[in-house]
């Protein structure tokens, strides 16, 4: 058992054992990692419009509330000082 295990430790550490190419490893469902990569660039994406549109309305209302601060003041009777 020992001289099994040393022959597969030195296995390991010959690089010219190593595989050279990718290989996707089939789970048993037979799903790769390319659909949960797609899912989750299609998640970002989403989450990123959802970001950029959201921070648009929140300025658009922040710029609407502005201009009706900037009436009200406009008209306040004027003071001198």
């Amino acid at each position: 058992m020992a001289a099994n295990l040393t022959a597969s430790v030195q296995d390991r550490a010959d690089p010219s054992s190593r595989s050279t190419s990718f290989v996707p490893v089939q789970s048993e469902q037979g799903t790769t990692g390319a659909g949960f990569m797609v899912a989750a660039y299609i998640l970002m994406w989403l989450c990123t419009v959802f970001f950029i549109l959201h921070t648009w309305r929140r300025t658009r209302t922040v710029e609407n509330r502005m201009h009706e601060l900037e009436r009200a003041i406009a008209k306040l009777p004027q003071t001198g000082e």
